[in-house]
């Protein structure tokens, strides 16, 4: 979908937070909407809340909001516009007691004092009772005939960081009420058709359609699995369904509708239903938050704390929203960390302008088409007090404001290419499958903890290696979109469903080259075990069985991920794993499961001793290649003692013809539109790195931030980026380009 009839032509939409409820000082906000013009911001955002706009049934007060979007309209700033429909009005909790999330045990989640602070007023009134859905349908109706008169007003907003949170309903989570659970069942009807096809999928013995519940108590059983996937992938999908239809069906001028999310949650794919529902999609990018993981290698110095925040932090979140975005269609850093973050009396350290120079260019790396920051003065309330602004409380400049004024000057300079480039697709893709994330998050203990930090850490290698990756989700795997690419990678795929690996075996038999962490299919989705110990077809696709499986230590002392052994001997040591063939030479450091095979079509590529513990195998015109460890594991964690992994991972991904994205020793990811490109240069290193660069039938039509560029010849250029850092390059054609195409049908 393109954006810039709306927004106007050549316009990146470069915008930050200026207003929400409770507002303390509204004739202040209005006295720097000119100084945030003279910033070059193109756009402001308001956060407009229910509860502030109808306390009286039916009478609707949209003038708080309304003049500043006027005043807006006067200097010529667009409007981005995010309902707040989860901090309901307190007539709805009166006119409708039994609106109340409920939790398992039958409590209701009574919340009655709600602020925008903290979460949104989230969860929220419960939206499948009729009666508080009909009344947010007609409140965002007006809203949408009134306020969607003022043509400034570029895109809504349905949901700000979608989700339930926070709540204390723990795994099994919300909603028990009788109209979440009565439209459950219609939904287990439309999928199961027949109470007996239910019963034998869970194996379970319900008589009657009102008799099926989700679980009360315990998870590990086969309804979670659906259960939370209504929840998560379906009950969300319907609530910005419903907000999206109110404002297509009032919105005098039909503008863009889209939601986002916070940090993505990797591993899952509910964001890919989320995000299908709108005309585009966002992410909230809040690199100072965390840094890093537990389980990783301790954190020392600030250039190790910025590297984080560039690969995990804005690529890796950025990549996982674009991908569950979709392919040509806008993507918005919808609330982009301006100042420090502040948790109550936690204060953090406030971004420097390198910091925001790294997190802006690793955002337009990975494919953002708008920012809007978060937000334009520091907050004013308890918990977030003094955290978050470009601007202090008092004062109308500081360094961090200045430094995104400025980058966001010369992106505007180049607006038209920054709004509608997109990443060209990857050749290797990460398989995100939903079911798999419920099975380890009913398992015992923080199991998905373990499945997340592991296909972190296989993005980690990727990324390093010089590999960009798309995520996939299963539904894009049964549409067929997997035949883009080189190779596929299954991470801790220990539940699988036979139907979703039909597709992957077809996807091998055409030519694909598939990897597989070890033990792929040993439960089925529903938690059901496999006799064989692998996925049905498994031993035809990687060419071995079974053998044995067992647990390996970690090399360190004290444990960061295994549990605690029940007696002494019950894990083996840790172990390297040798190459085999042209692998010969390199080890590969063993994580948590270690798989010994039995080849039989297979050969071998990794050994522990004379056991087989990894194969690859020729199915059709492709390859399945099993590797009975987690490589992700060691990604981040014990990095001394994790041998030659990234090596081995080289030449496997090479074998199925993968090449890296690396200048010498800077990654490189690039952005296309038609005939022009811009290239990406990455030095996660602590020190400068100069590169010559081949840029046969290009020239360079603009240093972005004009601090690179150090050489420019006909073929070849000379650049220097500074130690964790990036910089950017834009290139056109050296001649007259051939008629051109759309991004998606690029493949340079």
């Amino acid at each position: 979908m393109s954006l810039a009839p709306v927004f106007g032509e050549n316009v990146f939409p470069f915008g930050t937070h200026v207003y929400r409820e409770p507002c303390l000082d509204l004739d202040g906000v209005l006295r720097d909407l000119p100084l945030l013009k003279r910033y070059g911001f193109n756009m402001i955002k308001i956060q407009e809340h229910w509860a502030a706009d109808e306390r009286r049934e039916g009478e609707y007060d949209f003038s708080r909001v309304e003049q500043v979007i006027k005043r807006a309209d006067e200097l010529d700033l667009g409007v981005y516009l995010g309902l707040t429909m989860e901090q309901a009005p307190a007539w709805i909790w009166r006119k409708y007691p039994d609106c109340h999330f409920v939790y398992s045990d039958g409590r209701r989640h009574n919340q009655p004092t709600q602020y925008t602070i903290p979460m949104d007023g989230k969860p929220g009134p419960c939206w499948d009772h009729p009666g508080v859905r009909a009344a947010a349908a007609r409140f965002i109706g007006e809203l949408a005939r009134k306020l969607g008169q003022n043509k400034n007003i570029w895109a809504w907003n349905t949901f700000q960081e979608i989700g339930f949170w926070p709540n204390t309903a723990g795994k099994l989570g919300f909603c028990y009420c009788p109209h979440t659970l009565a439209r459950f069942r219609e939904w287990l009807r439309e999928k199961y058709e027949t109470l007996e096809a239910l019963n034998a999928t869970w194996q379970i013995n319900y008589g009657i359609w009102d008799e099926v519940e989700p679980p009360r108590r315990e998870e590990p059983l086969a309804p979670f699995i659906d259960w939370r996937y209504f929840m998560d992938d379906v009950y969300l999908a319907r609530q910005l369904a419903f907000k999206t239809k109110a404002l297509k069906d009032n919105d005098p001028l039909q503008r863009p509708v889209f939601s986002h999310a916070d940090t993505p949650r990797v591993g899952s794919g509910a964001e890919w239903r989320w995000a299908r529902v709108g005309d585009f999609f966002g992410t909230s990018n809040y690199p100072k938050w965390n840094n890093g993981h537990p389980w990783d290698d301790p954190v020392e110095s600030d250039e190790q704390a910025l590297r984080n925040e560039i690969w995990e932090e804005m690529m890796l979140c950025t990549d996982l929203a674009r991908c569950n975005n979709g392919r040509d269609r806008a993507l918005w850093g919808a609330e982009f960390q301006g100042g420090p973050i502040s948790t109550s009396l936690h204060f953090g350290r406030v971004p420097s302008p390198n910091d925001l120079r790294v997190w802006l260019l690793a955002g337009l790396a990975c494919g953002m088409t708008g920012i809007s920051f978060w937000n334009h003065r520091v907050e004013r309330f308890w918990k977030e007090a003094n955290g978050f602004g470009l601007l202090d409380p008092i004062g109308d400049s500081s360094e961090r404001m200045e430094a995104v004024s400025r980058i966001g000057s010369t992106i505007q300079a180049h607006g038209e290419f920054f709004a509608l480039s997109q990443p060209p697709r990857a050749q290797v893709a990460l398989l995100v499958n939903e079911d798999s994330y419920h099975f380890f998050q009913a398992c015992n203990g923080d199991v998905i903890n373990h499945y997340r930090y592991n296909m972190r850490g296989w993005y980690a290698r990727l990324l390093r290696l010089g590999i960009p990756v798309d995520f996939l989700d299963v539904e894009e795997v049964i549409a067929g979109d997997l035949a883009h690419y080189s190779a596929a990678i299954l991470t801790m795929p220990l539940s699988l469903d036979g139907g979703y690996f039909a597709h992957l075996s077809a996807f091998v038999a055409a030519g694909g080259a598939l990897i597989a962490e070890a033990c792929p299919g040993r439960w089925d989705k529903y938690g059901w075990t496999t006799l064989n110990q692998l996925i049905d077809a498994g031993e035809e696709v990687f060419g071995a069985k079974h053998g044995e499986l067992v647990m390996v230590k970690e090399p360190g002392a004290t444990p960061r991920w295994m549990p605690a052994e029940r007696r002494f001997g019950e894990f083996d040591p840790p172990a390297v794993l040798g190459g085999v063939g042209e692998f010969a030479d390199l080890e590969v450091r063993a994580s948590f499961y270690l798989q010994r095979l039995e080849p039989t079509t297979g050969e071998a590529i990794l050994k522990q001793g004379d056991e087989v513990v990894g194969v690859t195998n020729r199915y059709g015109a492709g390859h399945g290649i099993l590797i009975g460890t987690f490589l992700g594991f060691g990604a981040l964690a014990y990095q001394s003692a994790d041998g030659d992994t990234d090596r081995f991972l080289e030449l496997v991904l090479a074998r199925a013809g993968v090449k890296p994205e690396r200048c010498g020793s800077l990654l490189r990811r690039r952005r296309v539109l038609h005939d022009m490109e811009a290239w990406f240069f990455i030095n996660l290193s602590a020190e400068p790195v100069t590169e010559t660069i081949d840029v046969t039938g290009f020239r360079v039509a603009a240093d972005l931030l004009g601090d690179c560029l150090t050489e420019n010849k006909e073929t070849d250029i000379t650049i220097t980026v500074e130690g964790t850092n990036l910089a950017c390059l834009l290139l056109s054609p050296m001649r007259e380009s051939s008629p051109s195409v759309l991004p998606s049908d690029l493949s340079r």
